[in-house]
């Protein structure tokens, strides 16, 4: 179910519904997240899952509670890149596996990064009290961590609950969910982002990159190519030669890069999109036109309009008049869908 204008998402497994519902649900949420899970037959048969999720201007924070599974990550599954970090912390229960080629294991109170782009294969773990594995959740654009040298060596990185950075960021996020509610519109943003420049300003200052975590090469390079894409998204070259030139790549070794992720050239035109729709919904750029803001991120006008209804089903005009159902449908799946994928 949704409620606050569909800002805020609260969703469970029913308790007369069948498993392969649930399990469906479930699995829906959190390919949302390009996560899938795994499930022994006896897991599947005793799931029990709650979902809640709070969207605001650039993240979704959230809690995820449920029986035990694994999660793993498919990205070579999809048609584009969500270009983004997942930070968890435990709540109840334990994490262990793999991030990269690097063992994990996380306690309650314990914090982890995971970059969406890079191989992740988890157990979670219930806990002996509740039977429950109880987390909480950022999802963070790459572009907010784009000024941490190497962001993609954030990958595993966990924060102890030891360290007194943990428990403040898991006091953050909590109470920005407790009192999400009852934020007035101006008061969403206004309140959200200092708690996420908060979190980031810690990730910051826990990150040692002179303590690299192994990836494969190739990885590396792809999640290099997304940061400066990101950083240069309204410089009129950016294109293959470019992208080619500043890392000393073939067209060839770029295009065989981003090929299962629906090529470099999608890719660029599907973060100008973003862009351009973050410009047209905030409220200082009213008095902008469509086709100023189309052609401030480099489209024109009726090319801008074209690829923005076939993202989001409608017109850019509309979107100014519908804020809220562009961002958020009345379905849970579909909502988390739309808003990680446009983060």
């Amino acid at each position: 179910m949704t409620n606050h204008k569909s800002r805020i998402i609260l969703d469970k497994s029913l308790i007369a519904e069948g498993i392969t519902s649930k399990v469906d649900r479930w699995r829906s949420g959190v390919n949302a997240a390009l996560l899938e899970s795994n499930f022994s037959r006896t897991q599947a048969e005793h799931l029990t899952w709650s979902v809640e999720a709070h969207h605001f201007d650039v993240f979704i924070c959230g809690r995820l509670k449920s029986t035990g599974q694994s999660l793993i990550n498919l990205p070579h599954k999809y048609d584009n890149l969500n270009d983004h970090f997942i930070l968890m912390s435990v709540v109840e229960g334990g994490i262990e596996g793999k991030a990269g080629y690097v063992n994990i294991e996380l306690s309650a109170g314990d914090i982890i990064l995971l970059d969406v782009l890079q191989p992740i294969n988890m157990k979670m773990r219930e806990s002996r009290n509740s039977n429950y594995i109880d987390v909480l959740y950022v999802a963070i654009p790459r572009a907010l961590l784009s000024d941490i040298d190497n962001c993609c060596q954030l990958h595993g990185k966990i924060i102890p609950q030891k360290d007194f950075l943990s428990r403040m960021i898991a006091t953050n996020i909590t109470a920005l969910m407790s009192h999400s509610a009852n934020f007035s519109h101006a008061e969403v943003n206004q309140v959200a982002r200092p708690i996420i420049d908060f979190v980031i300003s810690a990730i910051r200052s826990t990150h040692a990159p002179i303590q690299p975590i192994m990836m494969d090469t190739k990885l590396h390079i792809i999640t290099r190519i997304c940061d400066f894409i990101q950083e240069h998204l309204r410089v009129p070259a950016l294109g293959a030669e470019l992208i080619c030139q500043k890392f000393g790549l073939s067209r060839s070794s770029l295009y065989r890069l981003f090929e299962p992720f629906g090529g470099i050239v999608a890719h660029i035109r599907k973060k100008r999109i973003v862009a351009a729709t973050r410009m047209l919904l905030k409220p200082q750029y009213q008095p902008w036109k469509v086709a100023e803001i189309a052609y401030y991120w480099q489209f024109e006008p009726a090319a801008f309009n074209r690829l923005f209804f076939s993202a989001y089903g409608i017109t850019p005009n509309q979107a100014r008049k519908e804020h809220h159902e562009l961002w958020a449908l009345e379905n849970m799946n579909e909502s988390q869908v739309v808003w990680l994928r446009s983060l």
